[in-house]
């Protein structure tokens, strides 16, 4: 009740501007030079005091030349605190005193009151509320155009301006339109909405009548948009190696630290696929301690702290019980675990982390504003049975949390992702996913990460595994996993293999997840999937369209390998009916978009393209299902780069079968389907371990 009378008053307050806008320009105008407290005196101005001392924001009054929103807004995501929840009219300089008056008394309407400012439509509901950071940008953009339209008018003389151009009002459409002919800066939604303001009737209770402008026939310059120099997505080859360098660098620290790992596919394939370990000593879960008790004792934690989050040795403590000087620990625990130098620990503690985090971003599809809000020790839920991950996301309870917006299935390579994560956060005293690698000092207080920053994060990882040159290509965003994630369901809905035997786990348990009404009443597939994932539609179908364009490439390239009986005859009809498109003058890459957008007729077996007919049976193939669709032997099947993902998955899950305990009566069966796989990968150029 109190706040409803505090609104009423405000919004009564800041309209009184309007009707007393004769008398007023010029007592605000002489403010500045203190010759207007005369006026005030007056009984019919006595609100005005009111108006220029109201508190706008919980630290802003109305006169000053800053408004900073940052204790009004309810729980802001990083990425807009700090500087994008102020407001500096102090930067439009051009703008006279009075018409800045009337802006800011827009602005606080604007907040107060946005239900008055949109337009009626049928069926739609009015927002009774605004974020503040949305006004910012709005009037930031709006400010920024008025100030250019005072700027133009510079030549009349400043006496003439304050003289003339008292008022919004006053502006004649000519003007407007003269500025908006040559303006430099981009014109986006904001700035139209901006304007839309202006033209709003409520406007008249500041304005006192309406601007008779229509802004939405401004000619502007024509707006060139930046061509996206960033990929949208990983390519295959890429996406393949961080997975699978983050899957067995998660799964490696575990184990060395003698934690349970819940991927039991990943860990089935340790032996066949995880590389050796680099490092020149051996990380255990005595040395993680002792490190994590150097890191924080390095940053001025107590002995109490660190030992309330650690195990502190004897041989760390001094005679009269007081924990040793952190370099003397050092020396002790170099020559304990025969370590030369404490930074080969912190690359491989700092690796660890990064393959944590993005297997994360990379299997869950979050966007970088929740990534960046996801608190380790309370981020893994159960939910009707099923493993969640959720993150702070500041815009709805955990009840109204909906599949693919704030919560996402935990998968088991995730869930052993966050156990890392959790036992690395320790020596860091950060419990965010998404923060930073240093320890954070004693007399601060923990922070996330930006979703800005969340790209440099990433962009440390992708050097260790691509290098530095491939990272520099690839230009990498925050959003890039999540697209990532999309095209690689759309490539499974298309019939093109796994890359990641993980993103089986993420189809089949969203899959069990919706199929009981939680998203959906029916069952999803591949592609909806990844439409949720993206809500873009035009980025989608971008997104979608890529996908098909490889299925039709891996199949109609006039310059791909293929393997099988029929490949020099199927690539020789493929780069004669290309020369015809050539010869018409469309390029390759037109001719595959094209038929991507026409559908094509072709059955992917997993492990080959077939394409139709019956084969006699061949008894010399090994009867091992699906390999059977053999392009070294079945006349009707071609062989690509795209099914190499299947062959090397059989070649591996084989190869850790070859001397398991128990598989001794088929081991003949097995060394040939290993040798089966392995000559198809060896035809298509593939390199095998």
């Amino acid at each position: 009740m109190i706040k409803s009378k505090r609104l009423e008053h405000d919004i009564t307050l800041v309209r009184q501007l309007g009707p007393n806008k004769s008398i007023l320009i010029p007592v605000i105008n002489q403010m500045e030079s203190g010759n207007s407290k005369k006026y005030l005196k007056e009984e019919n101005l006595l609100w005005l005091s009111q108006l220029m001392n109201l508190q706008v924001t919980k630290l802003s009054r109305f006169t000053d030349d800053e408004w900073d929103y940052n204790k009004d807004a309810l729980n802001p995501p990083r990425s807009v605190q700090g500087a994008k929840l102020k407001l500096n009219f102090a930067k439009y300089s051009c703008i006279p005193t009075y018409v800045m008056t009337e802006l800011k008394c827009l602005c606080h309407l604007a907040i107060l009151a946005p239900i008055e400012f949109r337009k009626k439509t049928k069926g739609q509901k009015a927002k009774l509320e605004i974020k503040h950071n949305t006004v910012i940008t709005q009037f930031n953009s709006g400010l920024k155009f008025i100030n250019a339209v005072f700027r133009d008018l510079i030549h009349l003389g400043n006496e003439y301006i304050n003289d003339r151009f008292q008022s919004l009002t006053d502006i004649l459409d000519s003007d407007f339109r003269d500025t908006a002919a040559s303006y430099e800066y981009t014109v986006g939604n904001e700035l139209k909405q901006f304007l839309g303001y202006l033209n709003a009737p409520f406007s008249t209770n500041v304005l006192g009548t309406t601007i008779k402008v229509d802004f939405s026939s401004l000619d502007w310059p024509e707006q060139t948009k930046k061509k996206r120099k960033e990929r949208l997505i990983f390519e295959n080859e890429d996406f393949e190696a961080l997975v699978h360098h983050s899957t067995y660098t998660v799964i490696g620290f575990l184990s060395s630290i003698k934690e349970g790992v819940e991927d039991k596919t990943a860990a089935s394939y340790t032996n066949v696929l995880q590389k050796k370990n680099q490092l020149n000593f051996e990380f255990n879960e005595e040395l993680l301690n002792d490190y994590t008790v150097i890191r924080l004792l390095t940053k001025g934690y107590t002995k109490e702290f660190i030992s309330s989050k650690c195990l502190i040795h004897p041989e760390f403590i001094n005679d009269d019980g007081s924990l040793m000087f952190h370099e003397n620990i050092r020396k002790k625990v170099k020559r304990k675990h025969n370590i030369s130098h404490f930074d080969d620990v912190r690359r491989y503690v700092n690796e660890v982390y990064y393959s944590s985090a993005f297997l994360v971003a990379q299997y869950t599809g979050m966007r970088p504003s929740e990534l960046s809000e996801v608190p380790l020790r309370k981020c893994l839920i159960k939910h009707e049975g099923f493993d969640l991950i959720v993150s702070n996301v500041k815009k709805n309870d955990l009840e109204n949390l909906e599949l693919f917006d704030d919560k996402w299935v935990a998968i088991p390579i995730i869930k052993d992702a966050i156990k890392a994560a959790i036992k690395i956060s320790i020596l860091k005293n950060n419990d965010y996913l998404f923060s930073n690698m240093d320890t954070v000092d004693a007399k601060s207080v923990s922070t996330n990460m930006s979703p800005g920053g969340i790209a440099n994060f990433f962009s440390n990882f992708l050097e260790i595994v691509l290098g530095k040159q491939r990272t520099a290509a690839i230009k990498f965003t925050a959003y890039m996993t999540r697209h990532t994630l999309a095209y690689q369901l759309h490539r499974v809905e298309l019939g093109l293999p796994f890359i990641s035997f993980q993103l089986k786990h993420i189809v089949n348990t969203v899959d069990k997840y919706t199929s009981f009404g939680s998203a959906s009443n029916t069952t999803l597939g591949y592609g909806e999937i990844a439409e949720r994932i993206v809500l873009d539609k035009a980025q989608n179908k971008t997104i979608r369209l890529m996908a098909e364009v490889e299925k039709i490439k891996t199949v109609m390239d006039p310059n791909g390998t293929y393997v099988g009986p029929k490949a020099k005859e199927h690539k020789e009809r493929i780069q004669k009916v290309f020369q015809g498109y050539q010869a018409a003058g469309y390029s390759n890459e037109e001719v595959f978009v094209a038929m991507a957008e026409q559908g094509m007729a072709i059955i992917n077996v997993g492990t080959g393209f077939c394409f139709g007919g019956v084969e006699d049976f061949d008894e010399s193939i090994p009867c091992i299902g699906t390999l059977r669709c053999n392009p070294i032997r079945c006349s009707n099947a071609i062989e690509t780069k795209a099914n190499a993902p299947k062959w090397r998955e059989i070649y591996v899950t084989n190869s850790e079968l070859l001397d398991k305990s128990g598989y001794e009566d088929r081991r003949d069966q097995i060394v040939a389907t290993v040798e089966e796989s392995k000559a198809v990968l060896s035809f298509l150029g593939e390199e095998v371990d």
